[in-house]
């Protein structure tokens, strides 16, 4: 039986801890918050302690343009390693092999029952991980073992439960065959010196056709056939085949891994995975400073003049500017902002501003009035407000914003 041994036995470990750390990740709390964690209240994403409000989700966009070029780089050199290594169709397949027929003639009664029960297990087990993803797994348990799970957690819970356990039920392998969308590119992706999985027909007359490679095969095709789109790389031919070979004492590289075709020397290097390997560094290179900026950002700050009070002046000569600011604090600690305004040298303006401190809790948005008494010329003055953060390491934002002093009377 394939997967005992062999490539099987390492790409089964490899997709159990790829397993393991997705239902894992949720629970690691780096500064006090998930590692990972995307929350739908303040859409503030969390990622290994830094947090990304909507507004710093540029973030994503060299981030997303990386893991493209990756894709891309991976799938030109070692053809769907992904497919058969590590996408969560693949490695949750192998989580549920019970469901599938058994192997032989022998029956064992009970078996496909035990496999369906144990697929109903995984799809709950990893639907609710994905939930935790977006909900922390603390409350989400918390809240499932109170008898108080919200109606949009539960039910994102139970729909995905659902779509996954069909999934692994009954289509399995044939999804890879036939919906996936990466299968259909991998014809473009590919050149003459690809990984893939392949038959030596040089060597076809050492095959005795006993079929083993097509029995255990996910996605139902015959290697023997050449290389399809369906082939997922798993390499559970190469595992059914080998057995075979050696009991014939014939080399057992019938069924392997060839760069391109068998007998081809391999040669990483070629002008397709150098451009793209440079274009995915480049976009490694961006998501870094885009990521160090967002990150250095934990204070936002944004002014704009009231619309609803006026600029005024007052009997004593003095004017008064009222604006609605807005103050953010992402870290994860209580900070103590300042606020002052600078005002451009030589515009004989003198101005104090209440409140001239503002504390905001972790992850607090908070909106104030910020009430500016100037005396000066009657004219409009381009200032500058600044908050400063205090601590050994103060962070400072700035907003223009525009002084207005109505001519005096």
């Amino acid at each position: 039986m394939t997967g005992k041994g062999g490539i099987g036995r390492w790409r089964r470990t490899i997709g159990a801890a790829q397993g393991l750390l997705f239902l894992a990740l949720p629970f690691v709390r780096v500064g006090g918050e998930s590692a990972l964690r995307f929350d739908a209240p303040t859409l503030t994403l969390h990622v290994l302690g830094a947090a990304l409000a909507m507004n710093e989700f540029f973030v994503l966009l060299p981030a997303t343009i990386f893991v493209t070029f990756l894709f891309l780089v991976v799938t030109v050199a070692f053809g769907r390693v992904w497919c058969g290594w590590s996408c969560p169709q693949t490695v949750l397949s192998d989580l549920t092999r019970l469901v599938l027929p058994a192997p032989g003639k022998r029956k064992r009664p009970g078996r496909r029952a035990a496999g369906f029960a144990l697929t109903a297990l995984v799809s709950a087990v990893f639907s609710a991980a994905t939930v935790w993803y977006f909900v922390p797994p603390a409350e989400f348990l918390a809240d499932l073992l109170a008898g108080r799970l919200g109606p949009i957690a539960a039910g994102s819970w139970a729909v995905l439960s659902a779509v996954l356990f069909l999934d692994l039920a009954f289509l399995r392998g044939q999804f890879c065959a036939t919906a996936c969308p990466y299968a259909k590119l991998q014809g473009v992706l590919y050149d003459k010196g690809t990984l893939v999985v392949a038959y030596d027909e040089k060597r076809d007359a050492d095959c005795v056709d006993c079929g083993a490679c097509v029995r255990c095969c996910p996605t139902g095709i015959d290697i023997r056939d050449g290389l399809q789109m369906q082939c997922i790389a798993c390499a559970e031919c190469i595992d059914a085949c080998r057995p075979i070979m050696l009991k014939l004492k014939r080399p057992t590289d019938l069924v392997g891994y060839f760069y391109g075709e068998p007998g081809r020397p391999r040669r990483l290097a070629r002008p397709a995975v150098l451009a793209l390997a440079a274009g995915t560094l480049l976009a490694l290179a961006a998501t870094a400073a885009a990521g160090g900026s967002a990150a250095r950002n934990t204070l936002d700050l944004t002014a704009t003049a009231s619309s609803a009070v006026a600029p005024s002046r007052s009997p004593d000569g003095s004017a008064r500017n009222v604006f609605d600011v807005a103050l953010e604090n992402r870290a994860h600690q209580p900070v103590s902002v300042r606020l002052d305004l600078a005002l451009p040298p030589g515009a004989g303006v003198e101005a104090s501003l209440r409140p001239e401190a503002v504390d905001l809790g972790p992850g607090e948005h908070r909106r104030i009035r910020l009430v500016v008494t100037a005396r000066g010329p009657g004219g409009k003055t381009t200032a500058t407000l600044r908050a400063t953060t205090a601590g050994e390491r103060p962070l400072s934002r700035t907003s223009p914003v525009s002084l207005v002093l109505p001519e005096p009377r």
